[in-house]
Parts: C-alpha cells; structure tokens; sequence
C-alpha cells in the first residue's frame, strides 16, 4: 500500500522561535571507540562534544547524571601542534589580541609559563613553585590573589579553581603590572601552558578540565579524552579503541515549530505502527526541504504510554 495515499498531510503555521547558539548535549549510551562514536555523532547531531566554557560543561555534566564512575567520550584528540592557551575561559574575557598578549623572557621547550620581572618564562610543569589565581568574584587587584605554597602546575591550577576562579591570564599591559605588584619578585606560576589537544568540531576552545592527577607533559598520553563521570566531570586520556558511551552535541539557532494535521482516509490504519510513522516523517522532510534547504532532524516524541499518537475524541477535541 502507498502511505501517500492513504495520509493527507497539512501544514499549518510555522512558526520561529530563536534560542540562541548554546550547544545542547545527548548521552548516547551504546558504548562505540571514540572514531566510531564520532562519525554517529556527525551522523546524527553535530559533532562529538566540545565546551566553549565551565557553563558548557555543566550543561555535559547534566547530560551524564546518574552515570557515576563511567568514562564517556567527548570531542577531544591528540594533535601535532603544540598550542598555547590559557586555563581562564570566558565567552567576554578576551579582547581582540589579548589571547596572544605574551612578552618572553625564558624560551625552551618546556609547557608551562611562569612570571616574573615583568615577563613569562617556559617552566617545566613539574617543578614546585607558587602561583597567581584570579578571583572573578571580587574587583580591582583583589581579583590576583597569590598562592604561597610551592606546587607543580597543575595542582596550581586545581587549587585556584577550588579556592578562587582559576591561574590568572595576563591580557594586557595594566594585568602584567598587577600581577608584577602581587608575585612580588617571584617566578610564580600564570594559567598558560601548551598542550597538541583539538576539538573534533574544529572549537578554538581553551577550556580543559583534566583530573588532579593528570599531568601536562602529553610527550606519553593516549590521544583520546574521556569525561569521568563520578569526578565532577574531570577527563582523562584514554585509548582510542576502547568502546564508551560518549556525548554527541547540537546547537540551536533557530528552531522552528510547524503545526501538522494528519487526517486519516482508512480507518484501520494504525499511527503507532513503525511504517506508518517512518512514512510520515518522509513526507514531512519532503515538504521541509522546500523552506529550509535540508538542514533540519525529525524524530517522533513519545508519551509515558510509548506513543507517539493518541486518538483523538470527538467529544474532547485537543491535540492529535
């Protein structure tokens, strides 16, 4: 039989709402390796997942509730190029090149930076040494708050994100002056490092949230990233071929809300049958195209009954 002719479809105002560019996250919890659960994700939603910011994140970590101690794949790889970037994300921190504000003192080839005497200097992660955190919860040079104790970076940095904000950037002329003041002669540990990880979306974001353990020197890593369920959302490298769950992302731009109205020419056919439904998205996608140039996804939503139609009563005419 041909749906075609059995379904009417109307289409009745369409309506748009904007929600903004957030990105939203899926848990997909059929575990696949990380270059499989990639090309689902681009499949089906946008990309594996990435996070601009801590706010972003929580939106992940809301996605992953009630999967204590389980790895789940993100959208984070090993590269081949080493790139600097500071620990401090934020959508409205940076000003047009005050992400590349660097003046060097000590060059090497080590991945991490301290200040002092005004300028930064390539440090071995692991060596002990103090540090600056910055406070976004308080103004003016109260923000720098220095850390007395000798630690490596990275604990530097898990420091200052439990205690302040994070290791502090240093943006500008006036942020270097500041910071001089508060490391008083010092060589104190700042919030940039360099590391070869990438985004599979190809997102220029900063932001890495790995566990307390973790070190910076990425010379032995595995070259794929795990969020840790059951670890506040810290991550970890793990072996590319290991099947996980992972988290697919999607960004809404503007989402549209098209009223349909089935009408039904055979009684007996049955709107919850899986073909019928199946057809049915087929000539929604078809009058779609016509608008929207393709770029859209339909799935049914169901009820608690696992029903995506309720029949509709003569006597109490709502919603099909």
């Amino acid at each position: 039989m041909e749906m075609r002719k059995t379904l009417l479809l109307l289409t009745g105002l369409c309506c748009v709402s904007v929600c903004g560019s957030q990105r939203h996250y899926v848990l997909i919890r059929s575990p696949k390796s990380w270059a499989a659960a990639r090309i689902f994700c681009r499949e089906n939603f946008t990309d594996l997942a990435s996070f601009a910011d801590m706010e972003e994140m929580q939106g992940a970590l809301a996605a992953v509730q009630g999967r204590d101690g389980q790895e789940v794949w993100i959208g984070l790889s090993k590269g081949s190029t080493l790139r600097w970037h500071w620990s401090l994300t934020g959508r409205d921190l940076y000003g047009e090149g005050e992400e590349n504000h660097f003046i060097w003192g000590t060059v090497t080839d080590n991945n991490c930076v301290t200040f002092k005497d005004g300028k930064l200097h390539m440090r071995s992660c692991e060596d002990p040494r103090g540090g600056v955190c910055f406070d976004g919860t308080k103004q003016g040079a109260d923000r720098y708050v220095l850390i007395p104790q000798q630690t490596k970076w990275m604990a530097a940095q898990n420091f200052c994100r439990e205690h302040h904000t994070d290791l502090t950037s240093l943006r500008n002329h006036a942020e270097y002056q500041t910071v001089e003041g508060v490391s008083k002669g010092q060589d104190v540990y700042v919030g940039l490092s360099r590391d070869p990880w990438e985004w599979s979306d190809q997102t220029e974001s900063s932001l890495r949230f790995w566990r307390p353990t973790q070190t910076v020197n990425t010379a032995y890593a595995e070259k794929c990233v795990a969020l840790l369920s059951g670890e506040s959302g810290h991550w970890r490298d793990m072996d590319c071929t290991v099947e996980r769950p992972f988290l697919c992302s999607y960004t809404m731009k503007d989402l549209h809300f098209i009223k349909v109205k089935v009408r039904v020419q055979d009684a007996t056919l049955d709107l919850n049958d899986p073909t019928v439904q199946e057809s049915l998205l087929e000539q929604m996608k078809t009058e779609l195209r016509k608008t929207t140039g393709g770029h859209f996804q339909l799935r049914w939503r169901t009820g608690s009954d696992g029903k995506a139609f309720t029949k509709q009563s003569r006597d109490n005419p709502g919603s099909v």
